[in-house]
């Protein structure tokens, strides 16, 4: 089994490394890395905070005698767990999300905390473009997956219900993304969570968690950006 209290070191890394460089930083940091768009620059941050969890993660995994078959890197992605991951996203993104900013703006909620934002980021340059794609689509999924789905997930799911294991590990990663997006999105993001964990239990691997997310933000950070 893996030790359930690594949850506390590994879910939270991300998170508080983002606020904490956040903190020490300058924006002439942010100018010297030559990233105009602050959005992005976050997001860069909370990747590379995220990979060092998972670079602990790893080392923990090894201090275990295990690899890292133990967070789902295990047998390969089939055309069945492809299929599912492209469904996923048009159920997720294309239904669940629609409905959902629907009923929040009847309510006055808005999705994201600044008022009037449709996009997570927004595409203004090459520049933007390229980086979104490497920070959204290959990073991010690699990143959070690997802590959420290969960690979170599967340390419940060795002791409860598999859909108890599902809702608890989605329900952090939502909570996780309250400050970064907003209310509504976190609501949206405990819909987002529950699909990956249940791609993950499904197929028993990561590979259809890891697709489903990275074409989900290949949509929302650079194909709907850039229509907008």
């Amino acid at each position: 089994q893996l030790p359930l209290w690594w949850i506390l070191i590994l879910a939270p890394l991300g998170y508080a490394g983002t606020n904490l460089f956040h903190w020490l930083a300058s924006p002439e940091i942010q100018e010297f890395i030559g990233i105009g768009q602050y959005r992005i620059f976050s997001l860069l941050v909370y990747t590379l905070a995220t990979g060092i969890a998972v670079i602990v993660y790893m080392a923990l995994l090894k201090s275990r005698g295990m690899t890292m078959k133990a967070a789902g890197y295990r047998s390969r992605l089939t055309w069945k767990g492809a299929m599912a991951a492209i469904i996923a996203v048009v159920i997720v993104s294309f239904i669940i999300y629609p409905l959902i900013e629907m009923e929040l703006r009847a309510a006055g909620v808005p999705m994201y905390w600044t008022t009037g934002q449709i996009t997570p980021v927004s595409q203004n340059t090459l520049q933007d473009m390229l980086l979104g794609i490497l920070i959204t689509v290959i990073l991010a999924p690699l990143t959070e997956d690997t802590i959420f789905r290969g960690y979170v997930y599967q340390a419940f799911a060795q002791r409860m219900h598999k859909w108890a294991a599902i809702a608890g590990s989605s329900l952090i990663f939502a909570l996780l993304h309250i400050q970064f997006f907003g209310p509504g999105m976190a609501i949206w993001i405990l819909f987002f969570g529950t699909a990956s964990a249940w791609l993950y239990s499904r197929f028993d691997n990561i590979y259809p968690s890891l697709l489903f997310p990275a074409l989900n933000n290949l949509w929302a950070y650079i194909i709907l950006p850039m229509i907008f």
